[in-house]
């Protein structure tokens, strides 16, 4: 009895599971059913990657991050981009990189100077006018146009990028930008006072550096990515997106949403603000159109033997397809699935079984107790942000050529996220896997009956269903949790 109450919450979602897999397979084929069930995993692999991230940043610091969707976009484009436009990354990473070396200043500067309210809004007014002089006359839309991200008229990397000289310029003015704007944001707080003068010096020259040498390797590394192999090119594109999304929610957290810890409604607006930005940011540089990411050969090698008869066969021949449950299933979905089971894994070692993980779980029972003990607390925080958002921006260049990249897919992870959160508990790691698999394969089951219809007992012929069903689904499934456990099957009474 007692392992039942200890294990209450996974019992309730196992029974559940099985509850809605008998409702919604009953009647099916065989082969029928396990395609369905493989296509709910595979999106319950990625909305898991999004879902992981706001769970841990709610659970340890009650933080609902509504831009999450937005960093999965990000990840996305970044990922797409190194693989296809590597110009376009060295061009504006370094510029990027130079803006952040200026504002990680702040710690060094509140050593000397404080600036009054007046004087801190009138820094980020001149700062703000340094990046727009900086970033004039950039030609974004001519490192858009790469061969293998345009069909019109493409513009050589010779002709697309600006001298040498010219850059430099402009990455002075972004390191100069973000100083002046690092003025206004530096405050004598007992944190920055302890920061090691000489470790934040050494930050800074070594972003400098890091930003020059990208710059200066932006033809070669552009020639070395486009004629790396397209497998190892993806992995690394899975780097870049996941680096890139964490990047940004570190200084997400670092430079927003830090000072509205006590303002709960305040982070609610500014993260939901942050959505609509960087919905308009990713419009401009890459366009409103959509586009599609090449599967890699692993899973794309043409063969007069595909598809491959078993997982085994598959290793041989790197087919893009492979025969399960009696139907051929795309190979590729098959790697989502293993992305999500080792990124659970991963989470799971970090929190139980590493120094850093006791101390996230630490913080969430008690933040204050721990920041007593002598650890940054805050820096845990900026952490946790950043390892939420690369699990985001890696689940959105595994997404990328499953089912493309395009603006709209921030919105849709962000609300397909939010429900599976919502269903498995705030908070809870366990509960978004509980979640996460019952949204995908509530939505897969929606899409089978948009496709093939709904074969009622009473019914002679299949009734047809709409798209609005598939979408739908996930929302009735949520409904009926919540009606049965209003804090969600993992959620905790407050």
């Amino acid at each position: 009895m007692a392992w039942i109450n200890q294990n209450r919450n996974a019992l309730i979602s196992a029974v559940i599971v099985v509850i809605v897999l008998a409702l919604m397979f009953n009647g099916m084929s065989p082969q029928t059913a396990s395609s369905v069930i493989l296509s709910g995993i595979t999106l319950a692999a990625l909305y898991f990657l999004v879902a992981s991230g706001v769970s841990l940043i709610f659970g340890l610091m009650d933080v609902l991050n509504f831009a999450h969707g937005s960093l999965f976009m990000i990840g996305a484009y970044a990922g797409w981009t190194y693989y296809t436009n590597p110009r376009l990354l060295f061009n504006t990473g370094s510029l990027l990189l130079a803006l952040v070396a200026g504002f990680a200043l702040s710690p060094l500067l509140a050593r000397f100077i404080v600036l009054p309210r007046w004087a801190r809004w009138l820094a980020f007014l001149i700062a703000f006018v340094i990046a727009i002089f900086s970033v004039r006359d950039f030609p974004i839309d001519k490192l858009v146009a790469m061969g293998m991200t345009m069909t019109g008229k493409v513009i050589p990397t010779a002709e697309a990028q600006e001298p040498m000289t010219t850059m430099l310029m402009r990455l002075a003015g972004a390191f100069l930008a973000g100083a002046v704007a690092s003025a206004g944001i530096a405050t004598r707080s007992a944190e920055r006072r302890a920061a090691p003068m000489q470790q934040t010096i050494a930050l800074v020259i070594g972003m400098i550096v890091a930003a020059v040498i990208i710059l200066l390797a932006r033809e070669p590394g552009e020639q070395f990515i486009l004629q790396t192999d397209s497998n190892w090119r993806f992995l690394m594109a899975m780097v870049a997106g996941a680096l890139t999304g964490g990047a940004i929610g570190a200084l997400m957290e670092w430079g927003l949403i830090r000072p509205l810890y006590s303002r709960p409604i305040y982070q609610i607006l500014l993260t939901l603000g942050l959505t609509f930005v960087f919905d308009q940011v990713v419009r401009f540089v890459w366009g409103p159109a959509g586009a599609f990411m090449e599967i890699p050969k692993w899973f794309n090698t043409p063969s007069k033997d595909c598809p491959s008869d078993n997982l085994w066969v598959w290793f041989a021949q790197n087919c893009d397809s492979v025969f399960i449950g009696g139907r051929p299933f795309p190979s590729y979905r098959l790697f989502i699935i293993l992305v999500g089971i080792l990124m659970l894994i991963v989470i799971a070692l970090l929190l139980q079984r590493t120094r850093f993980g006791m101390i996230i779980r630490a913080g969430v029972q008690d933040s204050e107790m721990v920041e007593a003990l002598g650890i940054n607390v805050r820096r845990v925080f900026t952490l946790v942000f950043a390892i939420g958002a690369a699990l985001a921006g890696l689940g959105g260049v595994v997404a990328a050529p499953f089912l493309g990249v395009y603006p709209g897919m921030a919105m849709e992870f962000l609300l397909q996220a939010f429900i599976v959160v919502v269903i498995g508990g705030l908070g809870s790691i366990p509960g978004a896997v509980a979640g996460a698999l019952l949204v995908g394969l509530a939505r897969a089951y929606g899409d089978n009956i948009v496709l093939a219809g709904i074969q009622l007992p009473w019914m002679k012929d299949a009734i047809s269903g709409s798209p609005a069903i598939a979408r739908a689904s996930t929302v009735l499934i949520m409904a009926i949790v919540l009606f049965l456990k209003p804090t969600g099957i993992f959620g905790k009474k407050d």
